[in-house]
């Protein structure tokens, strides 16, 4: 099952900011701070990396085909 809308469409420019290609996000909430923040993906990459906004934490959420569909996440 695909993750988000860029692993079933073909590679978009990232440069653009069109309605047709929005970034993929996942939000995620930060137990270290207890703060929510929503972590975006590159069109070119396999991944979403993010950081927490108080303490600067760094979590890493791999994309695959055997993923869920879930789009909020804990960072414990």
């Amino acid at each position: 099952m695909p993750f988000d809308t860029y692993d079933t469409d073909e590679m978009h420019d990232p440069g653009s900011a069109s309605p047709q290609c929005p970034r993929p996000w996942v939000s995620i909430l930060f137990e270290c701070c207890n703060v929510y923040a929503r972590v975006y993906r590159r069109p070119d990459q396999m991944f979403y990396r993010g950081r927490c906004p108080r303490c600067l934490r760094v979590v890493q959420l791999r994309v695959g085909p055997d993923g869920i569909p879930a789009r909020f996440f804990r960072a414990y």
